[in-house]
């Protein structure tokens, strides 16, 4: 209980004790004014964009509740930022987000993220493998080749390479595996999948 007396009396006897008092207070008002400075002109001059106002764990369904519209540094905003709540509502997310996280259109499951990966017109194909349980081996991104073996054949069939995965969901059994390829390639694996177990390898990414 003494230490607020002993302050007040510490300001109001003239000393060294009261000068470095008053040079201390008055140095954190400058800061604590230069802070709200900076941070009402980078609030004034930055652009909008959606971010991630809580984590979101790939394949989920996004929601207006899980992104908020606040002001980015044009030097810190990628050029396929998203802006508008409304357009990714619904929308699922291929790779997990962190809270803070700028929301692009290439963090989407969609025609912009598949074509990022693959470099060409592209179509999703969701893939069921025979052997599910090497889907937390692979990554968004990964580069795979797909493989059908029918039971009377000693040797497996490639169905299509180059595939890039675009989304891996194991959060319910058996998972969830979308493949971007070439339209030509994709129609093959989703043909193969109808008569025939498939697998996946991991491969070296293709020259673009």
């Amino acid at each position: 209980m003494t230490a607020v007396p002993s302050f007040l009396s510490s300001l109001r006897t003239p000393g060294w004790r009261r000068a470095v008092l008053l040079r201390r207070g008055l140095a954190a008002v400058l800061l604590c004014a230069a802070l709200a400075s900076a941070l009402h002109d980078v609030g004034a001059g930055a652009s909008r964009a959606l971010v991630f106002s809580r984590p979101v764990a790939a394949g989920e369904q996004i929601s207006r509740d899980d992104v908020a519209l606040v002001p980015v540094p044009d030097s810190l905003l990628p050029s396929s930022a998203l802006v508008d709540p409304t357009a990714v509502e619904g929308r699922i997310l291929a790779v997990e987000a962190v809270a803070g996280e700028v929301l692009t259109t290439t963090r989407l499951v969609g025609t912009d993220l598949s074509e990022a990966l693959v470099g060409e017109v592209t179509t999703i194909v969701p893939v069921r493998l025979a052997e599910p349980e090497v889907l937390p081996m692979l990554r968004h991104g990964d580069t795979v080749t797909v493989l059908s073996r029918e039971s009377e054949r000693a040797e497996p069939d490639v169905i299509a390479t180059g595939g890039r995965v675009i989304l891996v969901d194991t959060r319910e059994s058996p998972g969830t595996l979308l493949l971007g390829l070439p339209e030509e390639p994709a129609h093959a694996v989703a043909a193969a999948s109808l008569i025939s177990p498939l697998t996946v390898v991991l491969a070296s990414p293709l020259p673009k």
